[in-house]
């Protein structure tokens, strides 16, 4: 019987390699205090070994709790040293009710602050951003943490790339 699961296991990995080796990760961090009053949380990302995406990912209970009534104040994207290069990309920021942090105009489907922000080869950093529909304009602000935050990157399509995206939260 062991002998015929591992030849069933192993007939899945050979004949069904991208569901074994093409999930993308995202490593999330701890909240790190940067200074007095300053706080960072860090997503390390390897892009899937098919289409370079990697999933939404939500910031944990734990790192939730330390965020709660902090303000978001900056955040960064760079390439990870010695990794895969990744393509440009769009990072967007959600908070527990939906709402990109980095100003969507639509709902989050379409990057605002956030558009390519992941760069192949430069850091880059952008501020949190509002969109005010009746104005048709927008605004930087620095949006106080209620609860769940999620980190989603689209269009990043370079195989196994790999970036850093880095939260900076104030006090």
């Amino acid at each position: 019987m062991r002998k015929l699961i591992f030849l069933l296991t192993l007939l899945f990995v050979l004949l069904f390699p991208g569901f074994v080796f093409a999930v993308g990760t995202v490593v999330q961090g701890d909240v790190t205090v940067v200074f007095k009053n300053t706080f960072t949380l860090t997503f390390t990302c390897t892009g899937d070994a098919a289409d370079g995406s990697i999933p939404n990912t939500d910031v944990t209970t734990a790192n939730t709790t330390k965020l709660k009534g902090l303000y978001l104040y900056k955040v960064e994207a760079f390439p990870t040293s010695e990794g895969t290069a990744p393509n440009p990309a769009d990072v967007m920021v959600y908070d527990e009710d939906g709402l990109d942090l980095l100003g969507s105009e639509d709902g989050g489907t379409t990057a605002y602050a956030g558009l390519t922000l992941v760069h192949a080869t430069l850091k880059r950093t952008t501020l949190p951003n509002l969109y005010l529909p009746r104005a048709g304009n927008h605004v930087n602000y620095f949006p106080q943490i209620t609860g769940v935050l999620t980190l989603d990157v689209d269009n990043q399509t370079t195989a196994s790339a790999n970036w850093t995206i880095v939260l900076t939260f104030v006090r």
